[in-house]
């Protein structure tokens, strides 16, 4: 493992910071990192825990922001200790979160004004699909930015897609957690479906993803359904909320039919409401079961 000369800054190091940062670490990079609490993985893993995100900015080349809302984000920059009163020329910033797009273009015009770069790249993937190195990353941005650090991004996944301007990485990002949406509740339904057909949930979850009605979700739920591992979540309730209320008002934005995802995001909102927030998503089976007759 080559050491690499680019110093990796990380802020937000939480279920998916984790698998990113021990990814980097991995092909050799030295990763520098804030987050408010708990920095004990960060540090086993070989990070370098720091005491803000001032101190990640002044150490770092690159900067990753993987952080779980706007206000997380706003704070990082802005807030006391924040980001931008080390960000310079020197700088690039990678956001890696995904928020309204309005909101991501007003933060990385904030950052350009500051002299740094600005990309965006949106992991689509759960955090097991991020450690394994089979998540995608999709990137907006100027493509020069992106060949500063394409080692960076590629040694998170190897499955790069640069797919234009600043912004255009969320809209596909969510695009992608609509469909998750509607593959993770179909996926239910198959399983349910399996056994009230007398088949073993296990084997259902084995010899369908190995045909053709498999998914990258089916292949990641399913096995979850069948075990009813539902906690502790890779993927929670409460993260899926954001991207069903961002991928509805993206949908009425641009005028798409959206016959699908209207019918499975009330169950995923029912799991909410009904205090199944910290479960993970597979979880939907539950109220799948429950509609079912005896």
């Amino acid at each position: 493992m080559a050491e690499q000369s680019q110093i990796v800054g990380l802020i937000g190091i939480g279920q998916l910071g984790i698998p990113v940062a021990a990814n980097l670490l991995q092909a050799g990079f030295r990763v520098v990192g804030y987050r408010r609490h708990d920095l004990e993985e960060f540090a086993r893993l070989g990070g370098n825990p720091l005491e803000s995100p001032e101190a990640v900015v002044q150490e770092a080349d690159v900067i990753l922001l993987c952080l779980p809302s706007e206000t997380a984000s706003q704070q990082v920059l802005e807030g006391d200790n924040g980001m931008r009163k080390a960000l310079g020329p020197r700088h690039i910033v990678v956001e890696m979160g995904t928020y309204r797009k309005a909101f991501k273009l007003e933060q990385a015009a904030k950052i350009a004004a500051l002299g740094a770069k600005v990309l965006e790249a949106e992991i689509s993937g759960s955090p097991p699909m991020v450690a394994n190195r089979k998540a995608a990353v999709y990137v907006g941005g100027d493509p020069t930015v992106l060949s500063a650090c394409t080692s960076i991004l590629q040694a998170i996944s190897p499955n790069l897609f640069h797919l234009g301007e600043y912004g255009k990485a969320v809209s596909m990002k969510l695009i992608a957690n609509y469909l998750l949406a509607i593959h993770t509740l179909a996926a239910a339904e198959a399983m349910n479906m399996g056994a009230k057909a007398g088949f073993d949930p296990a084997l259902v979850a084995e010899v369908i993803q190995k045909g053709a009605g498999g998914s990258a979700m089916f292949g990641v739920r399913a096995p979850m359904m069948a075990s009813r591992a539902f906690s502790p979540a890779p993927g929670p309730f409460s993260t899926l909320e954001k991207y069903l209320h961002l991928g509805r008002e993206m949908a009425d934005e641009l005028g798409c039919a959206t016959p699908l995802f209207s019918t499975a995001s009330p169950y995923f909102e029912r799991a909410l409401a009904s205090g199944m927030g910290d479960e993970d998503i597979a979880a939907v089976i539950k109220l799948i079961e429950a509609g079912s007759r005896p």
